[in-house]
Formats: C-alpha cells, structure tokens, sequence
C-alpha cells in the first residue's frame, strides 16, 4: 500500500509527478478543477446538480483552466459529460487504464489507484467534492493541507457534508464566497439551479483570486528551488551561528578590556537582530499574501483598499 504523500513514485515523488503531468500533459494551465465525488449517486438531486455545474464552469471559464477527473463513473463521469465539448477536460488514470468516458482526454500517472490517488491529491489548484465516501474525504485532506481551495457541494452528503474526516476548515464559508452562496450550496430546499449558479460563482471567484501574480515563496521556488519549510530552518540555523559567534567574541573583548572592539561586536550583534525581524515579517507578509491568495483579501485588506 502507498505511504505517504511525498513517498516516491517511480523517481519522483507524488508533487514532482504533479508538476509533471501539469506541464507536459496539461498544457501548464493558469488552474487546475479537480472533480471528487462518489462512483454511484446517492441524493436524488446530485446527478442534476453536477449536470448544470458543469455546464455553467464550462461556458464560464476560459481556456487557461482545466478540468481534472479521476476517470472514475458516478459523479466523475457525469462532469466530463456535460462540461462542454470536453477540450478543457482531463482523466487521470493509473497507468495502463482507460476511462471509457469518450470524452476528455485520459493521462496517467501512478502505478495503482492509491498511487493514482496521492498525486491527484497534489494536482489541484481547487477542488469541487460532490458526496462521497472515506476515498472523497482523503484526497480533499491532500489536497487542503497543501493550500488548494475546497469547495464542497454540502447538500449531496456523504463526505462533501462533513463525514469521513473531511476537513472542517473547508466546510467553512471562504473569503471569496459571499454569505447567501455558501448557504446555497448546503441548502436542500434551493432549487438545482440555484444551488449550481452559486458553486459556479464561488469557484469563479476563487478563479479569479487564484490568477494574480505568483507568491514570494513561488518565485522563490523557481529561482532556487527550495521549499519554504528548508529555507527558513536554513536560514534560523545561519542566523543562530551568527549569534552564537557574535555572543562569544563580545564576552572574550569584555573579558580582556578591550570595550570599544566589544562595542563593534555588540552593533554586529543589533544588525543580526534586525535582520531576523526584517526575515520574520517577509515570512509573515508572504504567508498573508498566499491566505489571501487562496481565500481572498480579509475584511480589513479589503477596507483598506476601499479607504485608498
């Protein structure tokens, strides 16, 4: 059985394998929709709900986004259908698999389903989960605790209502939703339409949040690549040294009297000090700027931007 989601995969890893199939097989899109739901629906109106989301994604979206489903029947299929004429729409598949869809374009990737499954789980920018089972739940986890948007179509039940350790924060109304259609997509009582307009403009929405410009941390990565976690363990290790050794020549200056190369010391030591305030409030504004990049500007951005 697969490991963990950073286990490798032939020789690269479930991310490297995404990365891959985004450039190579998916044309290297602006954003990448991938589609969760269960292989049989069970809420009378799921089918009718996934039919004309699909078609209001299709018509809405341009040709900078993609369409990612895991080649699986029920809700999968169902969206491949009905999304168009199928051109911005991808299947993947273990290798050596065929959806059968006749629509779309199968890719591959993984040697089994569950290898399948860990790099779909790194593959999207945004996730769309129509019901769903313990499978639905997992893959929402990756794909959430590596910073892509969920957005669970909670009327359908199942995994996309909150069961089999789906993640509660994804349950919860994002920035760039407003009030009404996020209780439009939980609202049992709401008409098919009414419900498939509001997840279409909330993913619209996240579209349009998702396509500025790149991150600090992303252009970081593609100049030297290195994940922020190792930069800054990196860069605290350096910082550390730096004390260490500016502590231990201001302590052998004092001992020996010499104050003035003791002071010379000491101001080295103040500027080692402002620089770990100046790399602590980057690291700060870069993760405020990828929140928001994923959820949208928090009230007070957004006031602030009114204001000016």
């Amino acid at each position: 059985m697969a490991g963990e989601k950073d286990q490798p995969y032939r020789k690269e890893t479930w991310a490297e394998a995404a990365q891959r199939l985004r450039k190579e097989d998916l044309g290297d899109p602006a954003i990448v929709i991938c589609i969760l739901g269960g292989m049989k629906f069970q809420n009378a109106d799921s089918e009718s709900l996934v039919e004309a989301a699909a078609k209001s994604l299709s018509a809405s979206l341009g040709d900078d986004v993609r369409f990612v489903t895991g080649g699986m029947l029920g809700v999968q299929e169902k969206f491949a259908k009905c999304c168009g004429d199928g051109s911005k729409v991808y299947n993947l598949l273990p290798i050596g698999e065929s959806s059968g869809f006749g629509i779309g374009a199968d890719i591959h990737a993984g040697a089994d389903l569950e290898e399948r499954k860990g790099i779909f789980g790194q593959l999207g920018d945004i996730y769309i989960t129509v019901e769903g089972g313990p499978g639905v739940a997992q893959e929402a986890r990756a794909g959430h605790e590596r910073g892509a948007a969920v957005i669970p179509f909670k009327r359908t039940g199942g995994a996309s209502g909150g069961m089999f350790h789906f993640p509660e924060a994804a349950l919860e109304k994002p920035r760039f939703s407003t009030d009404e259609q996020w209780e439009l997509l939980g609202k049992k009582d709401a008409s098919v339409e009414e419900s498939a307009e509001a997840l279409a403009a909330i993913t619209i929405a996240c579209v349009t949040h998702r396509q500025r410009q790149p991150s600090f941390w992303e252009l970081i990565d593609e100049l030297i690549g290195v994940d922020r976690a190792t930069l800054t363990k990196a860069l605290g290790a350096v910082l550390t040294i730096l004390i260490l050794i500016s502590g231990g020549l201001i302590y052998r200056e004092i001992s020996r009297e010499r104050y003035e190369l003791a002071l010379l010391h000491g101001g080295f030591l103040l500027l080692v000090f402002g620089l770990i305030g100046s790399v602590a409030w980057v690291v700060s504004e870069a993760s405020r700027l990828e929140d928001e990049k994923r959820n949208g500007p928090s009230e007070n951005s957004a006031a602030q931007k009114k204001a000016n």
